[in-house]
This record gives structure tokens, sequence and C-alpha cells, in this order.
């Protein structure tokens, strides 16, 4: 064997957690996930080593309350890039996605895009 890691995860009410190895134990990757209520979600990804105790990988969240509108998900990443999208169910299983991300507060490095998916 050239490598070997392993994963685990953990459900309890509104959180959910999971850990996997990378580099044969060197490393730790623990993700986590809190349903804050039946709209709101809050989720991060860290990583953990001996060279580095914790590195925040992302932090993000979705919010689905906004009835008719659609659902607002966003995340900051550690490289300094923000996300945002919007989804909407334009008909049965056909969703409209418009999103957008930014690096730091760059206007110049503004991105867009829309999707659709079946």
């Amino acid at each position: 064997l050239s490598s070997y890691n392993v994963g685990a995860s953990y459900a309890t009410g509104p959180m959910f957690a999971s850990v996997t190895t990378a580099n044969k134990f060197a490393q730790f990757n623990v993700g986590v996930l809190y349903k804050v209520n039946k709209d709101l979600s809050l989720a991060s990804s860290t990583t953990h080593s001996s060279a580095k105790a914790c590195n925040v990988a992302a932090i993000g969240g979705s919010y689905s309350g906004l009835g008719s509108v659609g659902t607002i998900k966003a995340k900051v990443g550690s490289n300094g890039v923000t996300s945002a999208c919007l989804v909407k169910e334009i008909a049965p299983k056909v969703n409209l996605t418009a999103s957008g991300s930014i690096s730091g507060t760059d206007t110049s490095t503004f991105k867009y895009g829309l999707g659709i998916a079946m």
C-alpha cells in the first residue's frame, strides 16, 4: 500500500460531523453541518495537522426562508474568496442558479454566472 486513510461520520439531531484522514494519518479533515432551523443551515470545513493545528478551509450557510424567491447559499473560503448563489425552482425539477464570487474587496475580481439544471 502506498497510502492509507479512513473516514467516519456522526449525526445527531440537527448536527452532522465528518472526519477523514489524509497523507497517511498526518492530516485530519473535519466537516460540520448544523441545521439551525428548517430554513437556516451553517457549515464549516477545517484541516488539522502537526504543521498547522487548525486551518479553516471554508465557512458557509444556506437560507431557504425567502418563500418564492428561492434558496440563498454563501461561503467564505480561506483564500479570501466570497461566493454566493440564489437557487430558484422555476418548474418541477428545473432549477435556475445565479451565482457570483469576489476575492476580498477587489471588484475587478468579481465573477458571475447563470445556470440551469434539469
